[in-house]
């Protein structure tokens, strides 16, 4: 079975990468496809293209897809344990593969303090996005590449605490694609990854009969890097 799993891809931005997305999403094979949050970015001003409503049919028309509601698209939270257009829509997804269990979420549950107030984050939002409209720059990735610089190990590891009981978890949120792997004192080993975003990256996650690959998106071909 193979899975994909995407996060991050911010529909209705205004740096998002529509022409890729859609094109990877038309040439991609696969059986299950997770969209791990911040699929649509409604906190922003966003602006439905013709890309966008053709990306949205796209996901529509696949037969089994999952959708993870992130905080930028919280207003479909509402539909969490349902079944809407068949998309499945939940918080979390679990499943076990070849003997691994695997858990995926959006992971904004991990960050706490004043820049996780949910009204605030709305109006920074906003704000955020007429400033990228009136200068034409790319606040989102100048963020990302800033967190990069300042991105500690130990932020991993708090995350990692939280799901010892799982072999592999999956998140997006922070739009820093990685991977860490580690091995525990009784040999299990134990696998973090983030798959980025469609913003500043164009990466995802591909999981084929329980082995998991993190991917970087190319028109022509992707390069890949996991285990």
């Amino acid at each position: 079975m193979k899975r994909i799993i995407i996060s991050d891809t911010h529909i209705g931005s205004s740096f998002y990468r529509s022409d890729e997305l859609l094109h990877f999403l038309h040439s991609q094979e696969f059986d299950q496809l997770i969209l791990a949050g911040d699929i649509i970015d409604f906190i922003k001003v966003p602006t439905f293209t013709q890309n966008c409503a053709e990306i949205l049919v796209e996901i529509a028309h696949r037969s089994n897809v999952i959708y993870i509601v992130g905080n930028h698209d919280e207003s479909l939270e509402q539909w969490v344990g349902t079944m809407q257009l068949g998309i499945k829509f939940v918080k979390k997804y679990e499943f076990e593969e070849e003997g691994r269990t695997f858990r995926i979420e959006h992971g904004d549950r991990f960050f706490t303090g004043f820049l996780s107030a949910t009204t605030f984050i709305k109006v920074l939002s906003v704000f955020q996005d007429l400033l990228e409209r009136w200068l034409g720059v790319d606040l989102t990735s100048w963020w990302v590449n800033r967190q990069i610089k300042k991105h500690k190990l130990r932020s991993i590891s708090k995350i990692l605490s939280v799901n010892e009981d799982v072999d592999v978890f999956i998140m997006g949120h922070t739009h820093i694609p990685e991977v860490v792997i580690w091995v525990q004192p009784d040999q299990t080993i134990k696998t973090y990854v983030n798959s980025g975003d469609w913003v500043t990256h164009m990466t995802y996650v591909e999981i084929t009969d329980g082995r998991v690959r993190l991917r970087e998106y190319e028109q022509e071909d992707a390069c890949d890097a996991g285990y």
